[in-house]
């Protein structure tokens, strides 16, 4: 298998206006407006672009990028400001500095793509071995940080990416340059920087919440190289251990989910046993009250959310679920509500004022007339029509057209329903994906065929505390399943008691164990 990477050509006449001299880039570099991102990052890309047009030395074309790295590292946090935490689909600014994030990162990728190429050209290779390990830790991680921003926008990943990094694996592999530090003052080495590209793909961070991969990518940037690159060999044990095949453009998959033949001289394994033990002991220690700065957990191991987050891990990094129930194709349109405060004014009104008719969507905004139930003076809800793509006894998949108004986050609670009138369930969305045309698809796990709206407060709280929305699923006896609430984040706290009013009635109940904390709501079981 040849290495086969896709670059820019070479212009054929040198460009003069292009600097290539150290000194004067880190100038220009100094003076880029960072404070205006967007301005400073297509700069930056363009920049980038014009450097790879050029033929330089290899030595000198690796400075070059590193000090164009250096400040697309400084500039990401603020692009990232304006695309990740966004609702869906991304308003026009926040899709312009995503693809400008993505633009550098191509063409930093393209650079040290076209390093290596020549390193590897070389009629004599003196020194190659010291150069190469470097352009190619270089170009994974460059790749792997245009995934990022593919999964932080919940958009498709592109073709060719992961051949691309399988390539550049291989590479090392079979020149055995994979475990060599990249340079003297820095001991990182292509077998960590791919395996950690490996390892959040693996995390399935279409599935994350918004703003979550940035603690994943923190959590295994600590603890990641506890897991193993090794070679394709028999195992009698297929837990914990994931296929990655180096001739194919696709992420690694679990070793118990591949059904065909194998191929040793192409096919790897990454083994995850290591880094689960670690998560393991992190979740048992957050548990046990263990110090944090003990556990070397960062403070937002403090939240439910991140014990969530590294459970998830533990699963993800055993043998990934597959789905229980089969999923079927479906042609129909479903009415979705989405929040706790959008659903529990679909289930406590008789119509949805201002509402239009079945095949419209909108966006309502109220006065609130009900102090119980305001958090604000005015409350928006969102409410639209979605095409049903295929359902399961355990969830549905979903589609909205491109100019949808809806605003939907992974972790969100929606109610779904034919049209309100007919009732509503009610699930959680747990995937997104946003395409170039602003069309959004979701998965959404089913949590109870309907609900009941209340209001709730905590017994113990300020005289002038308002009541909250919030909603009761009822019990499931069919699959042993108790009564839970769903309410705002941050409302749980264990036995904390909160008084209930629905429908007139006033009770009160007692929250008893918390089952999951989304960005959005907390969803427990209550007495």
């Amino acid at each position: 298998m040849d290495i086969k990477l896709s670059v820019p050509e070479y212009q054929p006449i040198p460009d003069v206006t292009v600097e290539t001299r150290s000194k004067h880039v880190q100038e220009w570099l100094d003076a880029l407006p960072l404070a205006n991102s967007l301005e400073a990052g297509r700069k930056l890309a363009d920049a980038i672009a014009a450097l790879n047009s050029v033929k330089l030395a290899e030595d000198a074309r690796l400075k070059l990028l590193d000090l164009y790295r250096a400040t697309a590292r400084t500039l990401l946090p603020a692009l990232q400001q304006q695309y990740v935490n966004k609702p869906l689909p991304l308003q026009e600014k926040s899709k312009q500095a995503a693809a400008l994030a993505r633009d550098v990162m191509t063409e930093l990728a393209n650079g040290y793509k076209l390093a290596l190429l020549d390193i590897l050209g070389r009629r004599i290779s003196f020194g190659a071995n010291k150069l190469a390990p470097l352009a190619i830790a270089r170009a994974i991680e460059s790749l792997g940080a245009k995934l990022d921003v593919c999964y932080e926008t919940y958009s498709p990943t592109p073709a060719g990416v992961w051949i691309e990094l399988h390539q550049l694996y291989w590479h090392a592999a079979r020149q055995n340059l994979h475990e060599q530090a990249i340079a003297e003052d820095d001991k990182t080495s292509v077998n960590h920087v791919f395996k950690q590209v490996l390892l959040i793909a693996l995390a399935d961070p279409y599935r994350l919440q918004q703003g979550q991969l940035a603690q994943v990518k923190a959590y295994l940037a600590r603890f990641g190289h506890q897991a193993m690159l090794q070679p394709l060999g028999k195992a009698e044990n297929m837990h914990g251990l994931f296929l990655a095949r180096l001739d194919e453009d696709k992420p690694p998959k679990a070793l118990a989910h591949h059904a065909g033949v194998t191929d040793a001289r192409t096919d790897i394994i990454l083994n995850t046993i290591p880094l689960a033990r670690a998560l393991h002991q992190h979740v048992q220690g957050l548990d046990a009250g263990t110090p944090l700065k003990q556990l070397g957990l960062p403070e937002a191991a403090k939240q439910a959310s991140y014990r969530e987050m590294l459970k998830r891990l533990i699963k993800q990094g055993g043998i990934a679920p597959k789905r229980v129930f089969n999923r079927t194709p479906a042609q129909a349109d479903l009415f979705i509500c989405s929040g706790i405060a959008s659903l529990h004014h679909a289930l406590s009104q008789d119509a949805l004022p201002g509402a239009p008719d079945a095949a419209a969507e909108t966006v309502i905004t109220l006065q609130v007339s009900d102090p119980m139930q305001a958090t604000g003076s005015y409350q928006t809800y969102n409410c639209a029509n979605w095409q049903v793509l295929n359902e399961s006894a355990g969830g549905v998949a979903l589609a909205k057209d491109p100019g949808s108004v809806s605003k939907i986050k992974v972790g969100d609670i929606i109610g779904l329903g034919l049209d309100k009138k007919t009732g509503l369930g009610v699930a959680i969305v747990r995937w997104m994906l946003s395409s170039a045309d602003n069309k959004l698809e979701l998965g959404a796990q089913m949590l109870a065929p309907q609900a009941e709206a209340i209001v709730i407060k905590p017994v113990i709280s300020a005289p002038d505390a308002l009541f909250q929305p919030a909603l009761l699923l009822p019990e499931v006896p069919a699959l042993d399943q108790a009564a839970r609430m769903v309410a705002a984040r941050g409302s749980f706290q264990p036995m904390r008691e909160f008084e209930v009013r629905s429908q007139g009635v006033i009770r009160a109940v007692r929250a008893t164990r918390l089952i999951e904390q989304t960005d959005s709501l907390d969803l427990f079981f209550y007495s």
